[in-house]
């Protein structure tokens, strides 16, 4: 409302009147403020769109991604995924029952998990998959045991004997370490290329671990890397990594 102020005021009653509008603006532009962070922070994808109860406004870091884990899963979240150089880790995730699935992103510009934007801006990395099992012996059925001692023995280095057997166009080298099968495989005609990536793969592990299963992990190297995933339990928990080609290795070593 509007308020006339006869002339013949006095100097004093003026400046009142003007100390009360500056409080008055002040108190406008600091609503104005409250305001716009509200829209900023409430910049989030739809809850409905997502089985994520990622809070709003958040953007994604190593804790975004243990907030994904149910609080009563004895699953702890590496806090250094490898990321490329000027980009931001982010995921879809979706959870199915006792299955929670991650579809990691790189992206030009931080972006909150789940957010709708992910697709658009960001490059696909790989899908990690955790699984929970009513017991161990049902998660360690999903993956290869196998003891590796038969075929043409092969010097993988460090002192560990890999066996090379072929069959339908590829060549297979394999091998154990520690409660590990790993195979490297190759096609038939490249050969040399399946020992060299068993090689290679034996050489990174002297200086990177593996996550220490319980019981088991089979890890499958494609030297073409369409075909390269790891899956190793712990306990009743199963982990298995797909789709990140020749990533798989410096992804997986930041387990425990």
């Amino acid at each position: 409302m509007k308020k006339y102020v006869p002339f013949v005021l006095s100097f004093l009653l003026l400046a009142a009147c003007n100390e009360t509008n500056n409080n008055t603006t002040a108190d406008q532009d600091s609503g104005a403020d409250t305001k716009s962070n509200e829209v900023e922070t409430t910049n989030s994808p739809n809850n409905d769109e997502t089985d994520s109860n990622q809070p709003a406004g958040k953007t994604a870091t190593a804790e975004d991604f243990q907030s994904i884990i149910p609080s009563n899963w004895d699953v702890n979240m590496p806090t250094d995924f490898p990321v490329s150089k000027d980009s931001y880790l982010t995921a879809i995730t979706t959870t199915n029952n006792n299955v929670i699935t991650f579809n990691f992103y790189e992206t030009p510009s931080k972006l909150a998990i789940n957010d709708n934007a992910i697709k658009q801006s960001g490059t696909y990395t790989g899908q990690l998959t955790i699984t929970k099992y009513d017991s161990k012996e049902l998660a360690s059925e999903e993956i290869d045991q196998t003891i590796f001692d038969s075929g043409q023995a092969v010097d993988l280095g460090h002192e560990i004997t890999g066996y090379q057997d072929g069959g339908a166009g590829s060549l297979f080298t394999s091998w154990n370490e520690g409660r590990w099968a790993i195979i490297a495989r190759s096609l038939t005609e490249k050969a040399e290329e399946s020992l060299n990536t068993a090689k290679e793969t034996v050489e990174f592990l002297e200086t990177n671990m593996l996550p220490i299963p319980k019981d088991y992990g089979s890890l499958h190297v494609d030297t073409e890397q369409t075909g390269t995933m790891a899956k190793w339990q712990k306990e009743n928990y199963l982990y298995t990594m797909t789709d990140f080609g020749e990533d798989t290795l410096p992804w997986i070593v930041k387990f425990k």
